[in-house]
């Protein structure tokens, strides 16, 4: 009997990949998680649902969740990333050498633990000396730190538009105090391929656009080539992500990538003139 992964983009829509089998399946504190072998992408990780991480082609989200800003701002020392339990942004963010502190905020520690058995690739970054987790909430988290960040990257493979936790007004409000005078916000911002991500679109815009000077969206591909585009946030305080980009500060950096590329920053930023109307009118 063949197994499918299966996610309904639509009423009318679904995308599935090909199980080999099951590798684990738990219930943790926060959410369902499970991880399955597929032939096509090696190892991936699902959390309520949703592909949040798979061993092969995988780059697209993490590399350009990370090196757009830093490219942006190469001067960045301190990073916090909210969710990130998986290990796969922090594993791009140690390969900068730059970095003074990187903050990983996870309450789910199952997701950690699963990640360190199942992507040791990924989870072997939380080894680095810069890098602490705090096992809290994230809410809490940024309503009540007195630490103060250059980048922050909102890691919630869960997404939705419902306003609560990740995505609710308060928290990019704390987000934004928290952020130095040239701070940087990456999140997740929707899509424009389903009427389910135009109104995430929309309404994240909307609240990030009421805070930042600067909001721009970029595209990345999907993770496991799920269909469509993600649509990624660009929140700051002061630089634009492109009359503010200089390739020199990239070819500096000295990290090979398989996706993030100076061409590849610039033309990420180019949309079409559907979604750039979506954002205007957030």
């Amino acid at each position: 009997m063949d197994l499918w992964y299966s996610c309904p983009e639509s009423p009318g829509a679904d995308y599935r990949i090909r199980i080999k089998r099951p590798l684990f399946s738990a219930e943790s504190q926060e959410r369902r998680i499970d991880i399955f072998d597929t032939d096509d992408y090696g190892r991936i990780l699902v959390l309520d649902g949703r592909i949040a991480v798979s061993e092969l082609e995988g780059e697209s989200y993490r590399e350009m969740a990370v090196h757009v800003p830093l490219s942006v701002n190469p001067r960045t020392a301190a990073a916090l990333v909210i969710g990130g339990g998986d290990g796969a942004v922090v594993s791009e963010l140690v390969r900068h050498g730059g970095l003074e502190r990187i903050t990983v905020v996870e309450a789910d520690s199952g997701v950690i633990e699963a990640s360190r058995r199942w992507f040791p690739t990924l989870a072997g970054s939380f080894a680095d000396p810069r890098v602490k987790v705090a096992a809290i909430d994230p809410s809490s988290f940024v309503r009540d730190t007195k630490e103060r960040f250059d980048l922050i990257v909102v890691d919630d493979p869960r997404g939705g538009a419902s306003g609560e936790g990740t995505t609710a007004q308060p928290f990019y409000s704390d987000c934004f105090r928290i952020l130095s005078g040239d701070g940087i916000l990456v999140s997740r911002a929707g899509g424009a391929g389903s009427p389910k991500g135009r109104r995430e679109l929309t309404t994240r815009a909307g609240k990030l656009k009421r805070l930042f000077p600067v909001y721009r969206v970029y595209r990345a591909a999907l993770p496991a080539g799920e269909p469509g585009e993600m649509l990624l946030g660009f929140a700051s305080k002061r630089y634009d992500p492109t009359k503010d980009f200089e390739a020199a500060n990239w070819e500096k950096a000295g990290i090979e990538t398989r996706f993030y590329s100076p061409s590849m920053h610039l033309a990420a930023f180019a949309l079409p003139p559907a979604i750039e109307a979506v954002i205007a009118g957030a």
